[in-house]
Order: C-alpha cells, then structure tokens, then sequence
C-alpha cells in the first residue's frame, strides 16, 4: 500500500494561501488534545429531524460551520479529503475526522479544543435538529459517548486559559456532559503521564442493532532520533506565496513516501487508500491516510530538537484490512523505526478484551526498550490499555 502523485490532485477543499504562508517556527508544543464525541452509536441510529427520506448528519453542516468552529479552537483547514463515509480535515494544528454520526478533533500547540463545545453543539442542534439536551440531567448534553484525552504538556503554562490545568478541563466538561469519568493514567509523580475524560455511554440513543467493534491505538513520542527528526525538517525551494504551487502539500507526499509512512499498514485486501500530508516551514508533518474510505490514521511531528514529538493514532482494524497477516504489535514496530524515540506511551481502547489482551501480550518485550508501565481500566463498555517504554541506552545513563 503507497501513495500516488494522484494523491496532490483529488482534494475535496484546498487553502493554497495558507498553505503558502504558514510558518511553524513559533511552534513549541507537540502532545495533542484529542476530543472524541459519538452523538449516536451508529450512524443507523441518527433520527430523521426533517420528515424527508434522508436523514441530516455532521458531513451535511456546511465547510463554512466547521470553519466557524475550528476559529474558536485558533486552528485553520489547510485542506480536506472526502470519501463515501467521512470527511478527513488537515489542519494547520493536526487534524479533524468527521463522520455521520461521530467526529473526532485532534489540535496540537496552544490551541482552545474545548472552547468550541458550545458553538458545535448549537450547530448541531441547528443544522441538524438533534436534540441532545437531557432533562433529566438539569439540561446538559447526553451523546451516546465523549472521550478528550491528552498527553501531560511540556509546557503547561503557556496553554491558553482552561487548558493550562487538567482540573480545569474537567470543570470544564462537566458543565456539558452528565456522568464524566476523569481518570490521571501512570504515575502521578512524573510529568509524562496521560489524562483522560469520558463519559458513560448512553444506551437509549442507542437503537441500531448492528455491532461495531471500534478501537483505537495512540502512540505518543519523545525524544526522536535525531537522524529520524532530520526526515521531518523541509527547506522550500520556491517562494509559493508568490507562485501557484503548493510545495507544502508535495512536500509532505515526498515525506511520506520517503519514510514510508504509508506502508505502516499491509493492505493485503487491498482496500481503497486515500492520503493528505503536510510539510511546515521549517519543519513539522501532519499526514491523514484514509483506508477503506471508513478508517484513518493520522501523525502528526514537530521535530525541534529539546522537545521533539510524534504522534499516530489510528482506528484501523488492522486483521481486517491485512487479512489477519498483521496485528498492531506490527504496526507500533513499524511506527517506530521510523521515529526510533527515546520515550513514548501508547494506549488502546477496545470492545472486544480478546483484541486487548492479546496486545498486551504481544508489547510485553520491544526490542532495545524497557517496559516502564502497564495498566488496564474496564471503562463502561470499552477497555483501555496504557504501556510506557523507555529506550534502554536511556536508561543506561
């Protein structure tokens, strides 16, 4: 599975201008604040608001609602790509999924994810005519699930308002969802633990009868190899502001192919693939690979030496799409000897425990790395796995 030159031309949406102007030398902050927000089970479960025979769902809220949204955040769409079930944002700070009946918001740096709660969910209300305010729960929202997880920042006090404390973010939270979970993953006395919030699911917006299997693997980085990080640094060779190209887009193509990056997976069922990368001046990457036209995986690198970073995460049902030749201790291994770094944690959330259990199993012992942590948490309907490794030579000193 690789990418094709195609990929720089099948774009749903482009900001050349911006593509043109944006520059990353400001940017310091690399680990993400990732908020998840399932409004239905199954996109078989959204209501038909409008009496026609087709129901209204996030993919049909128009470019310039998202835009809207994504200003409160202080990120802007770089460009988009778009497949019979989802729309895939690259944004100038990461990433943004949007499906039926689901998305999932991914920003990196200083940016405000959770201001934009109750503008989205006006929008949703609006556009859509979802009624997801519980009496019951004094007015507050109730999705059928909402996750927002991050890794500890590097720099916490430069985060902006209530992003500068986990505390914070949870007060935060509670103000629009009922039965919010806030769990400190690993240990509390170091600064490289994980936070995550979630809600409990609720079941009487779930009517389908279908069953998804949803997981997701995250694999958040530190210290990459320095000859890993020099992939990451690109020097443009023409003024684009002033020219119709967009080298920031073929830039990122040629990183891609040149780390192999879209190889992580082994497409045996040979499943469509859709791809969009980034190259940031003077360095930086943020790609999203589409497969199957349902399924993504997103990285996102600032590669600045004293705070590098890497991140992938990805919801890919890994035997499906390789035809049960590949499990994701395959993929975390492939993940990794593109970055090689000196740190990184990785967390899974799975329905099936079989699934979890196995992959447990299968990282207990990564070549040249020391396990450091290893938790399980039984959240609702979903587990969760969390593993910290550390590189031996690092140790060692």
């Amino acid at each position: 599975m690789t990418v094709t030159i195609h990929e720089l031309t099948n774009h749903t949406y482009i900001d050349k201008e911006l593509s043109a102007a944006l520059d990353s030398t400001d940017a310091f902050e690399g680990p993400e604040k990732l908020l998840e927000i399932w409004f239905y089970a199954h996109s078989e479960d959204i209501p038909n608001t409008n009496n026609k025979a087709s129901k209204r769902t996030l993919r049909d809220i128009p470019l310039d609602q998202w835009v809207e949204i994504l200003k409160l955040v202080k990120c802007e769409v770089l460009s988009i790509k778009s497949t019979k079930q989802m729309h895939a944002f690259l944004l100038s700070e990461s990433s943004l999924f949007i499906y039926d009946h689901r998305l999932t918001l991914k920003t990196c740096g200083t940016t405000t994810t959770l201001l934009c709660l109750e503008r989205l969910l006006d929008v949703v209300q609006e556009q859509l005519g979802w009624r997801l305010k519980n009496p019951d729960t004094n007015g507050k929202y109730s999705p059928f699930k909402v996750f927002y997880s991050r890794r500890c920042f590097m720099f916490p006090l430069k985060q902006r308002g209530i992003h500068k404390s986990w505390s914070s973010e949870v007060d935060y939270l509670n103000q629009f969802f009922s039965n919010g979970r806030s769990y400190l993953v690993g240990r509390n006395d170091q600064s490289n633990h994980w936070n995550l919030y979630v809600t409990e699911s609720q079941p009487v917006i779930a009517t389908s009868n279908s069953s998804q299997n949803d997981e997701t693997l995250e694999v958040l980085m530190t210290g990459i190899d320095p000859s890993s990080a020099k992939q990451f640094v690109s020097e443009r060779s023409v003024d684009a502001a002033s020219s119709n190209a967009d080298e920031g887009h073929l830039l990122g193509y040629n990183i891609t192919k040149s780390t192999g990056l879209d190889r992580v997976y082994d497409n045996r069922t040979q499943v469509n693939f859709t791809h969009d990368a980034f190259a940031f001046t003077p360095c930086g990457y943020s790609s999203n690979m589409v497969l199957d036209e349902q399924f993504y995986y997103t990285l996102h690198v600032t590669p600045e030496k004293g705070w590098s970073y890497a991140s992938f995460e990805s919801n890919v049902p890994v035997r499906q799409v390789s035809n049960n030749e590949q499990d994701n201790s395959q993929v975390l291994a492939n993940v990794l000897a593109v970055f090689q770094p000196a740190e990184f944690c990785l967390t899974f959330f799975s329905k099936d425990s079989l699934t979890l259990n196995q992959l447990a199993q299968l990282v207990q012992n990564i070549k040249n790395y020391s396990k450091r942590d290893r938790i399980i948490y039984d959240l609702d309907d979903y587990q969760l796995l969390y593993m910290r490794f550390e590189k031996r030579e690092a140790v060692a000193k």
